[in-house]
């Protein structure tokens, strides 16, 4: 009987996060849309020869989209076209592993970074 109880408590208490029967797109996790500049980035990285591609929050509160290549020429004519955009960019070489990244961040307005120490 107490399992059941724990079930029922557990249950109520997801509730105000899921909302039974309404469609995910409506979830608060789902409210952010993807830029059309992190769109226009994505698109251009993708006729390129790369490792991988991911888009995901910083804990700053920016967005950013990592770019995975072995070649370093190809990340350095991405990374100008994400200049280009007005993004900020870091590239980070791997010698060791020949596996390098390329970060393309867009401020986030929707959320609030931290506050850098003075």
């Amino acid at each position: 009987m107490s399992d059941e109880t724990e079930e029922l408590s557990e249950h109520e208490s997801n509730a105000a996060v899921w909302q039974n029967g309404k469609d995910i797109g409506h979830l608060a996790s789902s409210a952010s849309n993807m830029t059309q500049v992190r769109k226009d980035i994505i698109k251009f990285a993708l006729g390129f020869e790369i490792k991988d591609i991911r888009t995901y929050a910083g804990y700053k509160g920016d967005l950013l989209v990592e770019i995975m290549a072995t070649d370093l020429t190809v990340l350095k004519t991405i990374k100008g076209w994400a200049d280009n955009l007005g993004m900020d960019t870091v590239l980070k070489e791997n010698p060791m592993t020949m596996i390098h990244e390329l970060f393309c961040i867009t401020p986030d307005e929707d959320v609030y970074g931290l506050i850098e120490p003075q």
